[in-house]
């Protein structure tokens, strides 16, 4: 398997080594066409008007002039009629010279040897030590003809300088490929610890720590990781949670439905007493089936993706029509009813807020005291539109005011048998689909007020 940061590597050198590559294919045809000619045409310059000064000065002191010039930094070959060179200068690793070369002496023409030369790679030409690498002039001396071919000494063109202009490429390229492998190695490590996390949360394992201080887009994502996975363990916990508590919540009624199932059967159980043990079979299999729709509801909502069927419909019909349902039980408890509604329009599931308001208003009479009161407002705000219920009950701990909005969390567990742990959590979904606010104020001892605020349209 190639690691990433091998393939880092690898691909950073092929990178560096195609763009050698590109850069000199481009440096070759700028050489070829641009430099070689110029500089063939410095040279001829060079070359005739040396041998302008060589044919005014006398043929003994023709040797002395070119061992002259050639300690300028020239390397200089002279052919004379018979064929016969003489060097001056560096010596020059390839002495053999070509037809043309031969031939030029008594002629007219100038060889272009430094423009034509293609022995080696493209610009390395330039540096060929080659006799034929020059560039050759004739000229005429008492009489005898002669040809002087030239050329800059590439052992004297190098100074100090241009070694230390090469030693400083060669160290910093040599610095430039330890900080790659470095770099590689610094943004692979972070890496390989969210693989090995990822691993560990596969495994369902979301206790883990990164470690990863970094304040970049892989610290950035470090962090996130570490929340995710955070996450994952807080929602695995309230999976079992949810499935202990669903488990009990149905466990319960069913033993009870059984037990007094099998209580019926004894034909000793007087007429006043079978029909007790039915209302309460009756009672729980209410109880159940009031649950498995909270289930079932709240299984709806989870799905983010599920459109809610919005339609303008009167909210104060709506509460009206509940509170009139809901009278038989407030009379039951000696309760006063207080309430205010305007007559608003709003755009909602019709059929969800309902379940809000009916959820609400169960716990508001559920946990207030006999002879107690509810207040019940409903009305527009600027852009918004505010229904609050308050009742006058017992309260809740101010420990319990955000935990009562989970699934299954019940402030008094005693009290499990009248609750199902459900209606808050329901409401603050459905509230959160419609893009509201649910609040719960509340005192121990002294009452609650839930208020849910819309956005009007």
């Amino acid at each position: 398997m190639k690691t990433l940061y091998k393939q880092y590597i690898i691909v950073t050198l092929i990178v560096i080594g195609a763009s050698l590559s590109i850069s000199m294919f481009f440096l070759g045809q700028l050489y070829n066409n641009q430099v070689r000619v110029d500089t063939d045409e410095k040279n001829v310059e060079i070359a005739q008007e040396v041998t302008n000064i060589v044919e005014i000065m006398p043929l003994k002191r023709m040797d002395e002039y070119f061992q002259s010039v050639a300690k300028l930094g020239y390397q200089i070959v002279v052919v004379d009629e018979n064929m016969q060179s003489m060097f001056y200068g560096t010596k020059f690793s390839e002495m053999n010279l070509n037809e043309k070369m031969l031939a030029l002496s008594g002629s007219t023409t100038i060889y272009h040897g430094i423009r034509d030369y293609k022995q080696k790679f493209s610009i390395m030409n330039h540096y060929a030590n080659d006799v034929q690498n020059t560039v050759g002039v004739p000229f005429s001396l008492e009489n005898k003809n002669f040809a002087m071919f030239i050329r800059m000494d590439n052992a004297s063109s190098f100074t100090e300088m241009h070694y230390l202009i090469v030693g400083f490429l060669l160290i910093s390229a040599i610095i430039i490929f330890v900080a790659m492998i470095f770099l590689a190695r610094q943004l692979v490590q972070p890496l390989k610890k969210l693989q090995l996390a990822t691993e560990q949360i596969a495994q369902e394992n979301y206790d883990i720590d990164l470690k990863i201080n970094r304040n970049d887009e892989l610290g950035q994502l470090a962090s996130q990781f570490q929340k995710m996975a955070q996450r994952l363990a807080e929602n695995d916990q309230l999976k079992k949670d949810f499935i202990n508590n669903v488990s009990h919540d149905f466990q319960s009624p069913l033993l009870n439905i059984q037990g007094y199932a099998n209580v019926l059967k004894d034909a000793e159980n007087t007429e006043e007493e079978r029909v007790q043990y039915l209302e309460i079979i009756e009672q729980e299999t209410k109880r159940l089936s009031a649950l498995t729709k909270q289930l079932l509801l709240l299984s709806s909502l989870d799905q983010k993706n599920l459109p809610i069927e919005k339609k303008t419909f009167s909210l104060d019909q709506q509460l009206r029509a509940l509170l009139f349902a809901k009278r038989w039980k407030l009379d039951d408890k000696h309760m006063e009813l207080i309430y205010k509604v305007e007559p608003i329009e709003i755009y909602a599931d019709q059929h969800l807020m309902e379940q809000v308001w009916d959820n609400l208003l169960t716990n508001a009479i559920r946990y207030s005291e006999v002879k107690s009161k509810i207040v019940v407002i409903c009305t527009r705000e600027e852009d918004a539109i505010v229904v609050s219920i308050r009742d006058y009950g017992i309260g809740i701990p101010k420990d319990a005011l955000e935990r009562v909005k989970e699934r299954f969390y019940r402030v008094d567990a005693s009290r499990s048998s009248q609750s199902s742990g459900l209606g808050l959590a329901i409401v603050t979904e459905i509230v959160g689909r419609h893009k509201g606010e649910f609040v719960i104020e509340s005192e121990l001892g002294k009452g609650t007020i839930v208020t849910v605020r819309l956005v009007d349209r």
